[in-house]
């Protein structure tokens, strides 16, 4: 007799390629579908970030700088405050105008009267001067923390910006301090 003919011999050889071809298609899974993830714990003191603070206190914070009720063709009024740095990083400050409201609008009050911001902090030094309607911003320089500028804000009303249809006119200025890190 031959072993080719016998009948076990084809199940077996069938069952066992079964068997190979199920680990074959287990294995390929794992492969293909495989979970793993790699994950280094190793540091690296060179990218290593640390957010820092920066801040400043404002002397006159809310209040007027400079209450220029009345003011008079040929006068001026001034007012004074103080910025602080706070916090752990330098600041790029500036001081801005954040709006100008005349009444009445024509002829404008902010055209006529003369900003001054002057950085008083060591000796007196102009960082702008031009109408109110002109200004828009002024550089005040770096800030750095625990360190104190104060800075100077005069309002004048040249005689020769005179004019009748300014009598009874207001305008409202805001200005705003913003620091940028260094």
């Amino acid at each position: 007799m031959s072993h080719k003919g016998a009948p076990g011999t084809k199940v077996k050889n069938a069952f066992l390629t079964l068997v190979v071809l199920a680990l074959l298609a287990v294995a390929l899974q794992s492969l293909v579908f495989s979970g793993a993830g790699f994950t280094s714990a190793d540091g690296n003191p060179g990218s290593i970030l640390t957010a820092g603070n920066l801040g400043h206190t404002n002397s006159k914070d809310g209040q007027l700088v400079v209450d220029a009720t009345g003011i008079l063709p040929g006068g001026s009024k001034v007012g004074t405050l103080t910025i602080s740095g706070t916090g752990d990083l330098s600041g790029a400050y500036t001081l801005a105008k954040t709006g100008v409201v005349d009444a009445p609008a024509a002829p404008g009050l902010s055209s006529a009267l003369v900003l001054t911001v002057e950085d008083i902090t060591v000796a007196p030094r102009t960082l702008s001067s031009t109408t109110v309607a002109a200004f828009a911003s002024v550089s005040l320089g770096v800030l750095a923390p625990g360190e104190a500028r104060q800075y100077r804000v005069t309002l004048a009303f040249p005689a020769g910006a005179a004019d009748p249809g300014l009598q009874g006119a207001s305008t409202e200025l805001g200005l705003h301090f913003t620091g940028v890190t260094q």
